[in-house]
């Protein structure tokens, strides 16, 4: 009887709750769905890619390797320095870029260090044939976009050095 009561009683009171009120706060609620139907142009959106840490979420060497991983050769030759492209020639670059061997596990971001002439010198630690490895990728911002710097005496993409100790 005591459960036939208790049921009564939960119903009622769910039956009797057809609107949640919530009170008022600082500012009015916002949903992703608000979000969408203001944007006018969804395609105007810009995207900010001077930021070298900050990325789709992520950071730059995990996008240029996705850009990589997909096959965007095209999309990864207009995140390539300009210097790089006048040493190299473009259709080089996009040769490397087609054979180049970066389908390994970058590793997160260990640090991101600023040398000479605003060159930045993002420093992964990954695991390569089962060694850990410091991977460096030179970039640069150009036209507020982080491009790859590839390197000047060989094109060989990303730079990989063997932890010693």
């Amino acid at each position: 009887m005591k459960k036939y009561i208790y049921i009564l009683l939960m119903s009622l009171v769910t039956l009797s709750c057809d609107e949640l009120t919530v009170a008022p706060g600082p500012g009015p609620l916002v949903t992703a769905k608000d979000n969408v139907s203001n944007v006018e142009n969804p395609e105007e959106i810009e995207i900010d890619f001077s930021n070298p840490a900050i990325i789709y979420g992520s950071d730059f060497g995990n996008f240029f390797q996705t850009l990589y991983i997909h096959n965007k050769y095209e999309t990864m030759l207009s995140f390539t320095s300009s210097e790089s492209i006048d040493n190299f020639g473009k259709d080089n670059v996009l040769k490397y870029y087609k054979n180049m061997e970066f389908g390994f596990e970058l590793g997160e971001l260990v640090s991101k260090t600023i040398n000479d002439n605003d060159i930045l010198t993002l420093n992964y630690l990954s695991d390569i044939d089962a060694t850990k490895v410091k991977v460096e990728i030179n970039i640069i911002v150009e036209n507020d976009s982080c491009k790859v710097i590839l390197p000047k005496e060989a094109i060989i993409f990303p730079i990989i050095k063997k932890n010693k100790g």
